[in-house]
């Protein structure tokens, strides 16, 4: 008996649904997600005297690069099950799953190990954040979901700043707000150019900590000056711009 009416219907069920254009932004975006990690590895390597002087564990930065990776690799995989069409139902968006969970656990021990690589020796504060982000799957399905994510995210940024002392290291703090307006946005039109638009300012969180580590290494004293400056036109940009992404209309779905 022929298989073939079988396999193209598995494969019909595994087809993007979303038009090529719009499939090639939210595809490249969760490229760039996936790869912009090997950036830390490459600024720890280019930085490695003053990474050894400062930091606890220079080689848990390793590690933290290489659970960012996994934790990518499974938001992809997720995405893909949802035919990278995201509606609230979505696993992809609030709904559960366990590839879901997967991505925000290794996303939050991603930042443990940020933790440890910068205070490791500091025992009172890293074995703490290592057990909080170790908790964040059996916080997954409770109203407390976003507690470890946030609380071990908060103290990465904190602990990195006070190890490297570059203030651009501090705008991985309000990254999760911008986030959460393009999600939003996302949930609310449809429209699913934003869901690239969530991806990519996400991912913006391991940029800023390599690029306040490269700052650190090259003696520049405008950090503050720099990090405000961002902010002000951020805001600036997703003020100004709220009403016109409001009234975005649903993209078409594939089938």
């Amino acid at each position: 008996m022929s298989t073939k009416p079988a396999a193209g219907a598995a494969a019909h069920s595994r087809r993007v649904q979303l038009p090529p254009l719009v499939a090639a932004w939210v595809l490249g975006a969760h490229v760039y997600a996936l790869l912009v990690p090997l950036l830390l590895l490459f600024v720890v390597q280019q930085q490695s005297e003053l990474v050894a002087a400062r930091a606890d564990y220079p080689g848990m930065f390793s590690l933290t690069v290489l659970l960012m990776m996994v934790g990518s690799t499974f938001e992809i995989t997720q995405n893909h099950v949802d035919r990278w069409y995201l509606t609230p139902e979505t696993a992809s968006a609030n709904g559960h799953s366990t590839l879901d969970m997967l991505f925000f656990s290794f996303v939050v021990l991603s930042q443990a190990a940020v933790v440890v690589a910068c205070v490791g020796r500091t025992l009172w504060l890293s074995v703490p954040v290592v057990l909080l982000a170790l908790s964040q799957p059996f916080f997954y399905r409770s109203r407390f979901a976003m507690w470890p994510f946030s609380v071990v995210g908060l103290t990465s940024a904190l602990v990195a700043f006070k190890t490297f002392g570059d203030p651009v290291i501090l705008l991985q703090i309000p990254l999760p707000a911008a986030t959460l307006f393009f999600f939003g946005l996302l949930l609310s039109t449809g429209n699913q150019i934003m869901h690239g638009f969530t991806t990519a300012v996400a991912s913006l969180s391991v940029v800023f900590l390599a690029w306040g580590i490269h700052r650190s290494g090259t003696l520049v004293f405008d950090g503050w000056l720099v990090a405000v400056a961002i902010v002000i036109a951020a805001l600036l940009l997703l003020l100004g711009s709220r009403r016109l992404l409001r009234s975005l209309p649903a993209t078409p779905k594939r089938q």
